[in-house]
């Protein structure tokens, strides 16, 4: 990962919360602020960026540092590792700047394994995400326990904001009325990006959650009746410049997680490779 996700992006201001929550585990909720950083893998090069990430992971274990987070490689699209980042407010955003500032062996250390990791990187981006409850859908879930997001990045027209928002409410009334079986959290975009945009994340523990997803599309398709379809067809058409539809698989390699998500299973987010 960059360092510049860490120091240099808030000077120039897709499941964490507040640090006493960090050892538990259990379902919870999204945080209010998540940081989305999008890296771009060079061909071949997918192995090596897993190794510097492993490497970045040990230098912040070291030096006990508290900026969580969990990485995931995309299955589908582009050649990229996402990272997540969470935070309950932009004062622990910036506390957590802060904090590497403070330690300067372990700066020093991060600033060597960034330069490693670049070698293996054609690009980067990274986009905050403030998560809009009225937008999101299904119950809070234990976020260690999953193992798959769908990510689904909606561009919006200008001006087209709360248009679009009404949309997604419209939707949502099909989703609670057909009893959708499954949970998804929207990000709107506040920086990081040159056009109004929002994020849903649908984690899943497994893709054989998807195997579901078109007879629950249909419930959710005669829920919104013909009226209601044509309308909310009608919306997204009026108000979406495009959505990109893609599947992450999370990965503990890429991984420096939080300790209640640890906690939700052990095994998988502290293999020896990365102890």
């Amino acid at each position: 990962m960059n360092l510049a996700t860490f120091s240099a992006l808030l000077p120039k201001l897709a499941f964490l919360v507040a640090p006493a929550l960090f050892a538990q585990s259990g379902p919870m909720p999204p945080p209010p602020l998540m940081l989305f950083v999008r890296e771009e893998v060079k061909p071949g090069h997918g192995a090596a960026h897993a190794a510097t990430e492993s490497a970045w992971t040990r230098a912040l274990t070291k030096g006990k540092s508290t900026e969580y987070y969990m990485g995931m490689n995309a299955l589908t699209g582009p050649t990229e590792a996402w990272f997540i980042i969470g935070y309950s407010s932009y004062a622990d955003w910036e506390a957590k700047q802060n904090e590497m500032d403070k330690n300067p062996a372990l700066k020093k250390e991060i600033d060597q394994v960034s330069m490693e990791d670049g070698n293996h990187l054609s690009g980067s981006r990274s986009y905050l995400g403030v998560y809009r409850k009225d937008l999101s859908y299904g119950p809070p879930v234990e976020i260690g326990k999953m193992r798959y997001f769908r990510v689904r990045t909606f561009r919006i027209k200008q001006g087209q904001n709360k248009a679009f928002e009404e949309g997604v409410k419209l939707a949502l009334d099909g989703y609670t009325k057909s009893h959708y079986a499954a949970s998804f959290a929207f990000f709107e975009i506040a920086a990081g990006t040159g056009s109004p945009a929002f994020i849903a994340l649908r984690p899943m523990k497994s893709l054989a959650d998807m195997d579901a997803m078109e007879a629950s599309d249909k419930a959710f398709q005669e829920a919104l009746g013909e009226d209601g379809r044509k309308t909310m067809q009608k919306v997204f058409a009026d108000t979406v410049n495009s959505v990109e539809n893609q599947l992450f698989a999370f990965n503990p390699k890429l991984s420096y997680p939080a300790p209640f998500v640890v906690a939700s299973d052990p095994a998988f987010w502290t293999p020896k490779s990365v102890k």
